[in-house]
């Protein structure tokens, strides 16, 4: 007779192909660890069953190395053929196939979980009206209680599940529930596009997210959770007050009897009743629980339990690399650990919370308790050692932990290391960085130069009340600066051109260059595509350019000829002055050392250009652009041609310019900077024009990013054409 515990355990094997028997490489979900927090039981609990099915040769045994669990291998189980006829034939729905519940983004693999029902209906019948908080200590189950509500909510609605931590913005949830699809980022455009969908989105420790993001992540959800056909689940330790409209549920110890089916049939029942009263019915201690641990004689403090017997089981150097990695921001790939050599140990003691095959950390429960026990000069010199374990790690994750820990170890050398990346934050997830600099400025206060740090980066994410906040304590030159920033980004144009002779006056003459050459491409750019250049705009950026004094530049001399002279080509084309933009082109091949792809680009939208003209024909225009962009090595250029073309097509051919636009590259494959983000506006703005069904949300989104990019002229324009069509 084949018990249900057992059977449980084949559904679950079930899951995976019969080729994984043979494969060097597994997956954590088919090792004893996987299984048990798939099905939601004590370790030890899989041993009698899982003996017994080995014996009836319904599952196999092996070692092998298990993905991101170490690198030794580990025992794992496969299912045999008469395991899966097995099933087959036997009649009950024993569990829930993790197939069966489609959850989009990075969800806990839990199968189901013991008990809970009545709870469960109880938030189903609350998120009939309104969207949910779930809130409850550490390791008492709220994630997997979230799943199980998802189970049910699956039937009507598309789930998106997505795991917040310290760096964790309105961008990283949008990319955690839309892993697949190009999504806008504008909140009220991300509204729009929800509406009537029929959607559940989850945001599971909402808790951790940073007081410099929180604000906006508020915003986010709560215009969600407002719309018709979409809710929000939040999991969080907490019974938040930062959102409104929100129900909210805490969710409690678990009942004895769903407690014991966890412990499994190799302890007697009074035994495991035993257990779990003195654990105080607390999933995760009852996890935690080793048949050889003693148990606490009651369940007054389960954190003594975990202080004084489960970590206590550990070496001195275990004791130490688990108190170091309790301090990690976020979870990392187990083989970049500094505890890597005993991640699999940690694991087989069920320390360790897993997101995949690859990134863990300690569990929620167990590192609270140790934060809590670590003095300031201890935290201080273990966050020194992680700081110096990831130096040396080149990849952008490793950067933001090693910045992070630098921060929280020393000061002075984080505002002098980060003030070295400052300048290319295009390859940094600044979402990260200012979060850390924040934490930095709550810790130690605000300084002018953790101040200017967070304004810069602010200023790079388009997050104007944030440099507004620290104006006050920026000095004088740096105040000039940011002020001049803030108004640019703000497109109060007048403003910033009063600040503008301050401004040069602290460059260089290759850094005025530049500045100008910035503001020129920013005039001229603002206006929609297609569209002349004003006279206005032409006279500021003929002013912008005469500034830049060519005598005066050492270096970089030859790049800001070709900046200027491409402003001027585009200003000619504006125009339609062919003849000049054809000058200009001879100008720079006159010069002889200027790269081909900046000749074919001018090229090629000089033939755009004769083709809206009537002057050549479609299959010639198109040829040509297919030619020249392929010959193109920079591929934001190559790309905002094809985009052009795709422009000027919309108006002749919507269908032609539908397969045009379908083959251009997604505005999220560039690094965030003016020339990228109009490349994503006119993206978007095409989008709207290209499928009318999420017109309003595709608008909405190009008039956030023109707006970012400086073009306040067009961000007003396409303001008053949404609320025309609103």
């Amino acid at each position: 007779m084949v018990s249900k515990a057992q059977l449980r355990i084949l559904a679950w094997l079930n899951n995976y192909p019969d080729s994984l028997t043979k494969s060097w490489d597994v997956t954590r979900e088919v090792s004893l660890p996987g299984i048990a927090e798939a099905l939601g039981v004590v370790r030890s609990a899989l041993n009698l069953p899982l003996r017994k099915l080995e014996k009836s040769n319904l599952i196999t045994k092996r070692m092998a190395h298990v993905v991101g669990g170490g690198s030794r291998r580990r025992q794992v189980f496969h299912i045999t053929a008469n395991g899966r006829t097995l099933l087959e034939n036997t009649e009950g729905d024993f569990i829930k196939s993790t197939k069966s519940t489609r959850i989009i983004g990075n969800s806990p693999l839990i199968s189901e979980i013991f008990g809970r029902a009545t709870e469960r209906q109880h938030c189903l019948d609350l998120l009939q009206q309104e969207s949910l908080l779930i809130s409850g200590m550490p390791g008492i189950g709220k994630s997997a209680f979230a799943v199980s509500l998802c189970q049910e909510l699956a039937k009507k609605n598309t789930i998106r599940w997505a795991v917040a931590d310290q760096f964790t913005d309105n961008s990283a949830l949008l990319k955690s529930w839309f892993p697949d699809e190009i999504i806008p980022h504008d909140i009220e455009s991300v509204a729009i596009k929800l509406e009537n969908s029929a959607s559940v989105l989850i945001i599971d420790d909402v808790d951790l997210i940073s007081q410099r993001h929180i604000g906006k992540v508020s915003e986010l959800v709560e215009n969600l959770a407002s719309r018709t056909g979409v809710k929000c689940i939040l999991v969080s330790r907490h019974s938040a007050k930062k959102f409104t409209g929100f129900a909210n549920f805490k969710l409690a110890a678990l009942d004895l009897a769903s407690c014991c089916e966890m412990l499994g049939e190799e302890i007697i029942q009074s035994e495991r009743e035993q257990i779990a009263s003195s654990l105080g019915n607390h999933p995760l201690a009852i996890k935690l629980y080793q048949p050889e641990y003693e148990v606490p004689e009651s369940s007054s403090d389960i954190v003594d339990y975990v202080e004084n017997v489960v970590l206590n089981t550990l070496s001195t150097e275990q004791k130490r690399q688990v108190s170091t990695i309790a301090l990690e921001p976020r979870s990392v790939p187990a083989s970049k650990s500094i505890a890597a050599d005993e991640i699999e140990f940690f694991d087989q003691q069920n320390l360790m919370l897993w997101s995949g095959e690859e990134f863990t950390e300690l569990q929620y429960l167990v590192r609270n308790v140790i934060r809590e026990n670590l003095d300031d000069d201890g935290r201080r010199a273990l966050h020194k050692q992680l700081a110096e374990h990831w130096q040396d790690d080149n990849s952008a994750s490793g950067l933001e932990h090693y910045l992070y820990h630098l921060s929280c170890s020393d000061v002075d050398g984080f505002v002098t290391e980060l003030s070295a990346h400052i300048d290319t934050l295009e390859h940094i997830n600044t979402a990260a960085i200012a979060a850390i600099v924040n934490n930095c400025i709550l810790a130690n206060g605000c300084d002018s130069d953790l101040a200017l740090l967070e304004s810069r980066i602010a200023a790079y994410r388009f997050e104007p009340d944030i440099i507004r906040a620290n104006l006050e304590y920026l000095p004088p030159a740096q105040l000039v600066e940011m002020r001049f920033t803030l108004a640019r980004i703000e497109g109060r144009v007048d403003e910033y051109d009063l600040m503008l002779d301050d401004i040069l006056a602290q460059k260089t003459h290759t850094e005025q260059a530049r500045l100008l050459i910035l503001l020129a491409n920013a005039t001229l750019e603002d206006r929609l595509p297609g569209k002349p250049v004003t006279d206005s705009a032409l006279a500021k950026v003929t002013e912008y350019l005469k500034r830049i004094n060519l005598s005066r530049i050492d270096t970089e001399r030859q790049s800001v000829i070709v900046a200027m002279s491409l402003i001027k080509h585009s200003i000619a084309l504006g125009r339609k002055d062919l003849t000049t933009a054809e000058e200009i082109i001879q100008t720079l091949c006159s010069i002889g050392s200027v790269d081909d792809s900046i000749i074919i680009n001018l090229r090629t939208k000089e033939a755009i250009l004769r083709y809206c003209n009537g002057a050549i024909s479609l299959s010639e225009v198109s040829g040509l652009v297919d030619a020249n962009c392929a010959l193109i090595d920079h591929q934001m250029i190559a790309e905002s041609i094809k985009l052009r073309l795709t422009e000027v097509l919309l108006t002749a051919n919507k269908e032609l310019a539908e397969s045009h636009f379908a083959d251009l590259s997604i505005p999220d494959k560039f690094p965030r900077n003016n020339t990228s983000l109009r490349y994503a506006a006119r993206w978007w703005l095409l989008h709207s024009e290209i499928y009318t069904a999420s017109n309003m949300s595709s608008l909405r989104e190009a008039l956030r990013l023109y707006r970012e990019a400086g073009c306040s002229n067009v961000a007003a324009e396409l303001e008053a054409r949404f609320h025309v069509r609103v």
